[in-house]
């Protein structure tokens, strides 16, 4: 490899001409030489970055190869094929996910049908914005519930208990975590609570509080390390909470 070659590759990376394929098979071939016959930022800007999209790389070893050219005075006509390629790869991923997103919303409403009788509010927000990565499990049992009561050496709450019959637990990319498995027993300020789940409300990670046999559902902001009353039971807390705060995010 000498100074020449590297200036034709350039030019061909610069104007167009390459595929990531071609780019990748290249770069891998001589990555030792260009690592010494290139100045460290030079390399680090050419090298080719890890993405899921496979016209991103060549994208920003684009701009890379641009910033050698303007550096050793080399006169070229930037394409925009490559930035192109990335927007239409980009436009059909997310035709897939709003594909995927869609059959999974409707999967949801045929599947939890008396989850939508209980909490319509609730269900229907949870509905319109539900992700591929959200996930619903189904519903627990009552036995497995009471187990894991008397592993916890606490009492839930009527309508908590309703819940777990309904589905074992949610979790989603919002900021909302409530799951029969990951609830735990923690002490706040010299008081006992049992965590019942996380709500994003104020900052990631803030959790959704409850005391043993009482309905009331309180709330923790762990950057003001303070527990505060957050409504009067579960019911309150998917119907009007939960469902205002996915409606608005």
């Amino acid at each position: 490899m000498n100074k020449e070659l590297l200036i034709v590759k350039l030019l061909d990376l610069v104007e167009g001409r390459e595929t990531p394929e071609s780019w990748w098979g290249w770069w891998n071939n001589h990555e030792a030489e260009l690592e010494s016959m290139l100045s460290r930022g030079e390399y680090l800007k050419l090298k080719p970055c890890q993405h899921g999209f496979q016209w991103v790389p060549v994208l920003t070893s684009q701009k890379g190869a641009i910033y050698i050219l303007n550096n050793c005075g080399i006169e070229y006509k930037s394409s925009n094929f490559y930035q192109e390629q990335y927007l239409k790869e980009l436009d059909d991923f997310c035709k897939k996910q709003r594909i995927i997103q869609k059959r999974k919303q409707k999967e949801f409403e045929e599947n939890y049908k008396d989850l939508f009788i209980h909490y319509p509010k609730f269900s229907k927000a949870l509905a319109k914005v539900l992700l591929p990565s959200d996930k619903i499990k189904l519903p627990a049992k009552e036995s497995q519930i009471y187990d894991f009561e008397q592993k916890l050496g606490f009492t839930f709450s009527k309508k908590i208990k309703e819940f777990f019959l309904l589905t074992e637990g949610i979790n989603i990319s919002t900021g909302v975590i409530i799951d029969l498995s990951g609830i735990y027993i923690l002490s706040i300020n010299e008081k006992e609570y049992c965590v019942l789940g996380e709500f994003w409300k104020e900052a990631d990670g803030d959790l959704l509080l409850m005391q043993s046999a009482s309905e009331i559902i309180y709330y923790y902001s762990h950057e003001k390390n303070k527990v505060k009353k957050l409504c009067n039971n579960f019911y309150e807390l998917l119907e009007n909470k939960i469902s205002h705060y996915i409606n608005k995010n």
